[in-house]
């Protein structure tokens, strides 16, 4: 196990500038696409609000974080919390790849703490598994709350749940260790080979027991109910009457959209989902882009920045706390 991990300080500095040209193009976008009328409707929001709002996102991330801890902890790896911490957050530097695959750096920051790749991996899987289900049960929640059922957000909810139990109740019986043996008529390196693919699956397995999916996604439906509040409230003081359960579900189908579109962060995807539903329900258009970019700001976009310090913190170091 080596002594510290050390991430080349040119790599840190060349992360850094790849993600500030990309908030200086996200930014321009803004300005290109939507001109004044938007920019006078963001600043309407006013810097108290926004503040608070970037206080609820970062409540969101801790009940996340805190999910990340007990995952890794299930494992029976006992790594402190604030190195834990700093390993999440850095994660987020990179939330913005496809799926956030990015996020997996954590697999390589906490190997000298004794967890290996398979079931840091595993976590992730259980981490971002319990992300969809916990939004799509949001969106569900709230067309409950309107009084109108969303019927595909409720059928996806359920079957992501039966089904994700079933897979795990299956790879804990071994059968896909028997399948791999049936198809391969190599057992001798290929079956190794294919084994070590599936050990990650092997951990989330373990992890995703019955009782503890639905604890993981409870939080996700606690965490991304957070983010869904501040975006009502950005809508709310931009003087529109849309109601706080309308916009939780333009918010929970939007994330989905974005996150199914497998473009980096759901940039763009993301954005034109919420302005669209926001519109469609009545909505100026200025004062819609201004409520997208703004939330969108205060979640990806502060996320990611939080990532990048933690990132920082990881450079140049001799030995770790």
């Amino acid at each position: 196990m080596p002594e510290s991990i050390r991430l080349p300080a040119h790599w840190i500095r060349a992360l850094a500038v790849f993600i500030g040209i990309g908030a200086a193009l996200y930014l321009g976008a803004i300005v290109l696409s939507g001109a004044q009328a938007s920019v006078s409707s963001m600043s309407r929001l006013g810097w108290p609000l926004v503040a608070a709002g970037v206080v609820l996102v970062a409540m969101s991330l801790l009940l996340r974080f805190a999910r990340w801890h007990w995952l890794i902890a299930r494992l029976g790896k006992a790594v402190p919390a604030l190195y834990n911490l700093r390993v999440y957050l850095a994660g987020l530097a990179l939330t913005s790849s496809p799926g956030k695959l990015g996020e997996t750096l954590r697999s390589v920051l906490l190997l000298r703490r004794g967890v290996p790749f398979s079931g840091s991996l595993g976590a992730f899987l259980a981490d971002r598994g319990a992300d969809v289900v916990g939004m799509a049960a949001l969106g569900a929640a709230a067309g409950w709350w309107l009084g109108h059922r969303s019927t595909l957000l409720e059928v996806l909810t359920v079957g992501l749940v039966f089904s994700s139990a079933s897979l795990a109740w299956l790879v804990r019986l071994g059968w896909t260790d028997s399948l791999v043996s049936r198809l391969v008529r190599n057992p001798c390196r290929m079956v190794a080979a294919l084994t070590s693919l599936l050990s990650p699956l092997t951990a989330w397995a373990r992890l995703w027991m019955p009782a503890a999916s639905l604890a993981y996604a409870t939080i996700a439906f606690c965490a991304y109910g957070l983010q869904a509040l501040v975006f009502g409230l950005y809508v709310d003081a931009l003087g529109s009457d849309i109601g706080m359960a309308r916009c939780v579900l333009i918010f929970s189908i939007s994330i989905l959209l974005g996150a199914a579109s497998m473009v980096p962060g759901g940039l763009g995807a993301t954005e034109a989902a919420l302005i669209y539903q926001l519109t469609d329900a009545g909505m100026p258009p200025a004062d819609a882009v201004a409520a997208a970019i703004a939330l969108r700001l205060s979640t990806l976009w502060f996320a990611i920045m939080l990532g990048v310090l933690a990132l920082l913190s990881f450079a140049g170091r001799g030995k770790e706390p």
